[in-house]
């Protein structure tokens, strides 16, 4: 079957990367949810990372701590390169973190109804968690003879490393709040998902000038209502698909009016056809990220 390629099915994906400035435009960077938490350090440039509701603007050292299915995304906004290391961990990965017994499930307990931790590491940390973290993504793109065992080791190596800074109560709070009517408006898209939504709508409910609302939203989101709006439904249309629905019922019960369209944004958004999301879903190799 066509799903068994899916690299994501391995419980742990560790990679460093470094976008160089002008490469990475809006439309390159969707909003993104995981199944499984995301440990997302920030090495430098300058970004506006938007997780949910709040957009935030990172230092050097500063690490985020995603639960599953946040929405989130990263916007380099200067003029050097925008660097980061990232650790996906599937859910079955890291339960035996989180028992009672185990003093590390601390590091998964965030604030916003645990949708979000984040701390900033010291000068010691940050180099100790990427020399860590290399050694994490060799084992993990290798896969050699007792490379899992070193895979656990170095998870809980850094999870060691990041209790400790929690102990140094090094969190952080700073960020921009998002404007009541920016909230407001995604809830509104939430209620009436599955409706035509139009800017005359919004402008008639709020009270608002439509280009106003429309330049707050993006302005807090990163993102234009239209884009968000298809963003939902491809979300929504992913879990209906993931619960059994067939393609014809994703399509009309997620918003899509027009059947080719909604298989064309789909696969443009999730990298593969409805059909084959589906077929996936079925055979549990979708993977969870």
């Amino acid at each position: 079957m066509d799903c068994e390629l899916v690299e994501s099915a391995y419980p742990v994906l560790c990679y460093r990367r470094s976008t160089n400035p002008g490469i990475q435009g809006e439309d390159a960077v969707p909003f993104h949810r995981h199944d499984g938490f995301e440990f997302y350090l920030f090495l430098g440039g300058t970004v506006n990372f938007y997780v949910g509701d709040t957009v935030y603007s990172p230092a050097r050292g500063e690490l985020f701590i995603i639960s599953p299915d946040r929405a989130h995304r990263a916007i380099s906004r200067g003029n050097e390169p925008y660097e980061r290391f990232i650790i996906n961990l599937r859910k079955d990965k890291i339960l035996r973190y989180m028992s009672d017994e185990v003093s590390l499930s601390r590091c998964f307990d965030g604030s916003d109804t645990q949708a979000l931790k984040r701390l900033r590491l010291s000068y010691d940390a940050v180099d100790e968690y990427c020399s860590i973290a290399e050694k994490l993504s060799r084992a993990v793109y290798l896969r050699m003879t007792g490379d899992d065992l070193l895979v656990d080791a170095y998870i809980t190596e850094i999870l060691v490393l990041i209790s400790r800074q929690l102990e140094g109560k090094r969190e952080t709070e700073a960020h921009q709040e998002v404007p009541e009517l920016v909230t407001e408006v995604k809830n509104y898209i939430f209620d009436h998902l599955t409706e035509q939504i139009a800017l005359e709508d919004l402008s008639g409910q709020f009270y608002f000038n439509g280009k106003y609302i429309s330049a707050t939203f993006k302005k807090y989101t990163g993102m234009t209502i239209r884009a968000y709006i298809l963003d939902q439904r491809i979300a929504l249309a992913k879990r209906l698909l993931r619960e059994g629905s067939n393609v014809g019922e994703a399509c009309y019960h997620s918003g899509f009016l027009d059947y080719t369209n909604f298989i064309r944004s789909f696969t443009r958004a999730v990298g593969m056809s409805p059909g084959k999301y589906s077929r996936c879903a079925r055979a549990g190799a979708l993977g969870n990220f």
